[in-house]
């Protein structure tokens, strides 16, 4: 059995709703950012790199949600990225966007405040940026999602996203983009790792 380890309502959460599409069975333990517990002792020794969310399998430790999310979704059925051809590549592609871009986009803008309020405001600026991609991407393809008529684990992720409210300017959400993060954020995987994690969440219109 797998054991996640989480804190609510970050970026493991989109490791959580992976494996609750999938159908996995899992234990989730939560590891209290706010307390430090990443930096802990007993925590070091499950991941050295003090990193949240992290994953135990049977054949050892990962870590990197990307790469979480693609081993799962590989070993257990293909649901949240396709198994080959083109559509997998655009599954990958957009998650990618929200592992590699979207997110970072949000963690600088959240320490940028610390050099005043125009630095604040350039960051928060890219992470509406990064926001206004995915909602041109929608209209592009004419399509509910990312990758198409499915949601895929890049609108799991970018739904995730979706709702940290830290920083000082937050985004608004195109009505293509609103409508995604309104589908994923009520299918019942997202709400059983919701009430797991006992969050609110608040993106959803």
């Amino acid at each position: 059995m797998y054991t996640l380890y989480y804190s609510p309502g970050a970026c493991s959460m989109s490791v959580h709703v992976t494996l609750e599409e999938l159908g996995i069975e899992f234990e989730a333990k939560e590891v209290n950012l706010k307390k430090g517990e990443h930096k802990s002792d007993w925590y070091l020794e499950i991941n050295p790199r003090g990193q949240v969310g992290a994953l135990q399998t049977e054949d050892g430790l990962m870590s990197e949600n990307a790469a979480m999310i693609i081993y799962l979704n590989d070993k257990h059925g293909h649901k949240v990225i396709p198994a080959d051809g083109f559509a997998r590549g655009k599954a990958l592609q957009w998650l990618m966007f929200v592992n590699s871009t979207l997110h970072p986009a949000y963690g600088k803008a959240k320490f940028a405040s610390e050099y005043g309020e125009e630095a604040s405001k350039q960051a928060c600026d890219d992470v509406q940026a990064k926001w206004d991609a995915i909602e041109r991407e929608l209209e592009r393809n004419d399509k509910p999602f990312l990758a198409g008529d499915e949601p895929t684990a890049g609108d799991i992720y970018a739904t995730v996203c979706a709702n940290w409210d830290f920083l000082e300017h937050l985004p608004t959400f195109g009505p293509r983009t609103q409508k995604l993060i309104n589908a994923v954020s009520s299918r019942p995987a997202y709400q059983r790792a919701i009430a797991t994690e006992q969050i609110e969440y608040k993106a959803a219109a």
